[in-house]
């Protein structure tokens, strides 16, 4: 059985990931993971996601797209806390 796991932290001691993703055509749904944790980001309507609460790490940015474009995986994202990482704007392609 699944049960619902809430996770709490503080901006001083953990890292955030941002970034564009566009066009907006491709529904991108943005998931930063690695061996330990998992976190997922919708992108606003311009395409921008942040997705905070990131402990310090080497992590892999996956943007899940559709409507014929195809998923981008962008690997050795290292975050620091309390920093933000930018993985800059990603483009999908059909």
């Amino acid at each position: 059985y699944l049960r619902p796991v809430f996770y709490f932290f503080t901006v001083a001691t953990t890292g955030s990931i941002v970034g564009r993703v566009g066009p907006k055509e491709g529904f991108a749904v943005v998931t930063v993971f690695n061996a330990k944790d998992t976190a997922y980001a919708l992108p606003d309507k311009e395409g921008y996601f942040k997705v905070r609460g990131i402990k310090e790490g080497t992590y892999s940015v996956f943007v899940n797209a559709s409507n014929g474009y195809a998923d981008v995986t962008l690997n050795n994202v290292v975050v620091t806390p309390p920093k933000e990482t930018s993985v800059g704007v990603i483009t999908l392609h059909k």
